[in-house]
């Protein structure tokens, strides 16, 4: 068994307070006295930059006083720390997370795949698949924020024998703890850990601005919380709240997550058929679009209702379109009150 722990709280501008955030906020978790604890993304300073040269300076380096201080903390309450940070390269940064063990040394590095938004500015994509890591509980594997929106990074670890993942988000997406993350563990058969933020995302000045000009709440600018714990049968074991500080935990038997199997018996990754999708790996020889259309007659079209009536509808409508349309969206289910009804009725 392993008592593992979400820590949830918020960064700010300044590196040396949120330095002392996250201190205090592992000592509260070293309370319940976990095996590991995880802790959000950009712990050092929020995803939000003046130029190059400010992003480089508010990062952090391996050697570097706030990584030490982790490390400290590690040895100290005796327990795995994984923790994310803009991180220093010889001539980049990245976004990583750092595992260091109960002993403070530096177990493992996890830089972030895939880079959404202005990531791409700043900072560099990995250049490496990251480790599946022993420990004396189970082998545990670290992804940051993006990479387990998607899928690929996850079964990658998953096929790789990890039991545990470790997911440090920095996000105000409220689908993160409602979709992505439980998604994850069942889609893998694997333990989950999520640490998320709280607080403004952005430097809190510019909250007012920021929100009139893209027309995005202000209350939608903060960490969305939620962090969780989950096990490999979709079951969530422990949540955080929305907007507070928490740190939350359970104790997990990560044996559980080899057994693969489906309810109808079948091994989940045996059913992998990677000869069918393997080319999607492959690069390709040239363009594979033909010429694309100058202009293009397109339509939306919402039904006012659903069910059957929803289909009547729809033939009607398509039938009052202009000629040239050449193209028509529906939403998705739109035929289906929600998606709980689609399962019953397929």
């Amino acid at each position: 068994m392993a008592r593992v722990a979400a820590v949830q709280f918020a960064s700010g501008t300044n590196v040396d307070a949120n330095l002392g955030t996250c201190l205090r906020m592992i000592d509260q978790a070293a309370r319940v006295a976990p095996d590991i604890m995880v802790l959000p993304e950009f712990c050092n300073h929020i995803s939000w930059y003046d130029d190059a040269e400010h992003a480089w300076q508010v990062s952090v380096s391996r050697d570097g006083d706030f990584l030490a201080a982790i490390a400290d903390r590690a040895a100290r309450h005796e327990s795995f720390i994984v923790i994310n940070v803009s991180l220093r390269g010889e001539a980049c940064l990245t976004v990583s997370s750092v595992l260091f063990n109960p002993a403070g040394q530096l177990v493992s590095i996890a830089d972030k795949q895939t880079l959404m938004g202005h990531e791409n500015t700043w900072f560099a994509r990995a250049d490496a698949t990251s480790d599946v890591i022993s420990t004396p509980w189970g082998r545990i594997a670290m992804f940051p924020c993006r990479d387990g929106v998607t899928f690929e990074t996850p079964r990658g670890l998953a096929l790789r024998g990890a039991q545990l993942f470790c997911d440090s988000l920095n996000s105000f997406a409220l689908d993160e703890a409602s979709l992505h993350v439980p998604a994850r563990a069942p889609e893998n058969k694997v333990f989950l850990v999520s640490a998320n933020k709280v607080g403004p995302l952005i430097p809190e000045p510019l909250l007012e601005p920021v929100s009139a000009e893209t027309h995005i709440p202000i209350e939608l600018l903060y960490g969305a919380g939620e962090s969780q714990i989950v096990a490999p049968d979709g079951r969530v074991l422990a949540r955080a709240p929305r907007g507070e500080e928490a740190v939350i935990h359970a104790d997990i038997d990560l044996a559980e997550a080899d057994d693969k199997r489906r309810p109808d018996g079948s091994d989940l990754l045996r059913l992998r058929r990677p000869e069918l999708y393997g080319a999607i790996a492959r690069e390709t020889p040239g363009p594979i679009a033909g010429t694309a259309f100058e202009e293009l007659q397109v339509a939306t079209l919402l039904p006012p209702a659903q069910n059957e009536e929803a289909l009547e509808w729809l033939s009607g409508a398509v039938r009052s379109l202009p000629a040239a349309t050449a193209l028509a969206v529906l939403p998705a289910l739109f035929c289906y009150p929600d998606l709980a009804n689609a399962a019953e009725q397929e």
